[in-house]
């Protein structure tokens, strides 16, 4: 499957996103919409604190989330690690059903960087996965991310649709402000590559 291009901005890690509809189908041909709402929150505000550039210790399994919740969508979904495979790409669960988190970034709760989770817009097999409405959110819409042990809660701030070759680098920060992204794709599905053309990204905070 090919590829959200833009690559991580980590030094010593080069890896892209899959798309998330590639050879596997999809429901609507034009997708589900291009949003534009809310005011992006930014992974920093000007130059980083001492504090910021610390590297990300790597998540207890305490940490790990294990679920994703948008109420005002009525998601409810299993949430599972994900790491670079062997193209290192970033991959997304097979399921449409299920989110991927990236594990070699922030984890919900963490002080600092952007907790990454991604998933399938949708499969021929399976139709609309979990994330399927990601464009629908609206700025204040709650999220709630349950672990072992605890729920970490956040608000939307902004949904954006990006071309796959214009995702922002810093939805992938590991430094900056603490803050968490969905990423899914959408816009008009290309029968030909096997693709949507854009990426879906809401973006939301802590509460």
């Amino acid at each position: 499957m090919s590829s959200w291009r833009r690559r991580v901005p980590e030094a010593l890690l080069t890896l892209g996103l899959v798309t998330v509809a590639a050879g596997l189908g999809h429901v609507l041909a034009s997708g589900p919409t291009l949003p534009h709402v809310g005011t992006v929150p930014p992974a920093h505000t000007g130059p980083a604190p001492a504090a910021e550039k610390e590297a990300l210790e790597p998540a207890s399994p305490s940490e790990v989330p294990q679920r994703a919740r948008l109420p005002t969508l009525g998601v409810d979904a299993p949430v599972q690690p994900v790491l670079p495979g062997p193209d290192q790409q970033l991959g997304v669960p097979e399921s449409p059903s299920v989110v991927g988190w990236w594990s070699a970034g922030a984890a919900p709760g963490s002080r600092h960087g952007t907790v990454v989770l991604a998933g399938h817009v949708d499969t021929r097999s399976a139709g609309p996965g979990a994330l399927f409405q990601v464009a629908d959110l609206q700025p204040g819409d709650p999220l709630e991310i349950t672990s072992a042990h605890s729920t970490t809660r956040y608000r939307i701030a902004a949904v954006r649709s990006y071309s796959k070759a214009s995702l922002p680098a810093d939805v992938f920060d590991r430094t900056g402000h603490p803050r968490l992204v969905l990423i899914t794709c959408g816009g008009p599905f290309n029968d030909s590559t096997h693709e949507y053309d854009h990426n879906i990204v809401a973006y939301a905070v802590p509460t």
